[in-house]
């Protein structure tokens, strides 16, 4: 994004401020109930959406150095990530080659190789077998070359390491990262992901299909009512600018500073000054865009009916470089951020509760929540080609 695209948004938001309204859609929308509780289909999405898009699992200052290495759970197993002597990011299905235990326990930490627990199989950073207890009576035909730990394609851009399971290659991995993400490229590098550090993370389940918290997010309708005795009193009421880019959205959310711009401020007035702006890449990644940082949250599908949340602060300074009073600030601002969207998700488990209930067939979708009925129509479209393919 440059000034040019800003200094348009700005004038979209002053446009509806003016004219008390909203992004809106030619129509109303309905959207059958069954797209959030149905096992079958949500099985579906998996396989079509979740285990074939690249997802965002780390940020790059996760694995700050060489030998630095994450353990993951995913939707294709358990990861390994590494980032090696070369400075490449690596992942691998964190199973042994041998009998198939698990390689690494630990979380996170710095290590040069890695032994498997069970009978010390011993593999480099870079995923290769080094050494094999008792190799020449046991397993004399045994080609180490050829039985390393089995990498996933994974790509290390914006800021962030996306794990790219449906490609046979790095080279394929880049190619799928570059096309997934090009209508979001501009606006992800004005961001400059890559230059912010993780501060700390939240994560909890909540018991609602993954599509409900990701449409909680495209509108602004119900901030004053849902979160009327936190944010909502400082954002206009259903007012926002949303475009959909590829497969992902954008949500610019005025606050109620834009009322104080002029004309004559407008030209020195950041976008990030007077809204917040929410990035939805698919599928399970988004950005909420602050004056100073960046939440990260991710939706990670567990069931149907249950979703984990991951939180994550993204903030312009290391951890260990804050004093005392930056690090109470940012601790504030993330339990601000939980305690808002935990406003979001618990009505999202109201929704559930009440889809399972029986008592609607359909949901309603109102011209102001347009992006939802397009989000749903791209998650069709993935399940479409996919059965199609």
């Amino acid at each position: 994004m440059n000034r040019s695209d800003e200094h348009q948004l700005l004038m979209q938001c002053l446009s509806l401020l003016e004219e008390k309204s909203t992004t809106l859609s030619p129509q109303s929308h309905a959207s059958p109930t069954d797209r959030y509780t149905d096992p079958d289909r949500f099985a579906q999405e998996l396989k079509a959406i979740h285990q074939r898009l690249p997802i965002a699992y780390l940020h790059s200052s996760e694995l700050p150095e060489p030998h630095h290495f994450r353990t993951i759970d995913t939707h294709v197993g358990a990861v390994l990530f590494t980032r090696g002597e070369d400075g490449n990011v690596n992942a691998f299905h964190n199973v042994c080659r041998h009998r198939g235990a698990q390689v690494e326990s630990r979380a996170s930490g710095c290590a040069k190789a890695f032994s498997c627990p069970y009978h010390a199989w011993r593999y480099s950073a870079e995923g290769e077998l080094i050494s094999v207890p008792f190799e020449q009576t046991c397993f004399p035909d045994l080609n180490k070359s050829e039985r390393g730990l089995v990498a996933i394609p994974c790509i290390e851009a914006y800021g962030f390491i996306w794990l790219c399971p449906e490609a046979d290659s790095r080279e394929a991995a880049e190619q799928q990262v570059a096309q997934h993400f090009e209508p979001v490229s501009a606006d992800l590098s004005w961001l400059g992901l890559d230059q912010l550090h993780t501060f700390d993370q939240h994560r909890r389940r909540w018991r609602c299909n993954w599509k409900i918290v990701n449409e909680g997010g495209l509108e602004t309708y119900h901030f004053k009512f849902a979160h009327k005795d936190s944010i909502g009193p400082y954002f206009l009421s259903n007012t926002c600018v949303t475009d959909q880019l590829g497969a992902h959205f954008r949500v610019v959310m005025p606050t109620e500073k834009l009322k104080e711009v002029t004309e004559a401020s407008l030209a020195d007035t950041r976008l990030r000054d007077i809204t917040h702006i929410v990035y939805g890449l698919a599928p399970q990644t988004t950005f909420l865009v602050q004056k100073a940082h960046i939440d990260w949250i991710q939706m990670i599908p567990v069931c149907v009916d249950e979703t984990d949340i991951i939180m994550t602060s993204l903030i312009p300074t290391p951890r260990e470089e804050l004093s005392a009073e930056e690090h109470a600030y940012w601790q504030r601002n993330l339990e601000i951020s939980i305690a808002t969207l935990d406003e979001d998700f618990e009505l999202g488990q109201s929704i559930q509760a009440g889809l399972n209930s029986g008592a609607n067939q359909s949901l309603t979708f109102g011209r102001n929540e347009g992006a939802l009925a397009a989000y749903n129509r791209w998650v069709e479209d993935q399940l479409q080609a996919f059965n199609n393919g």
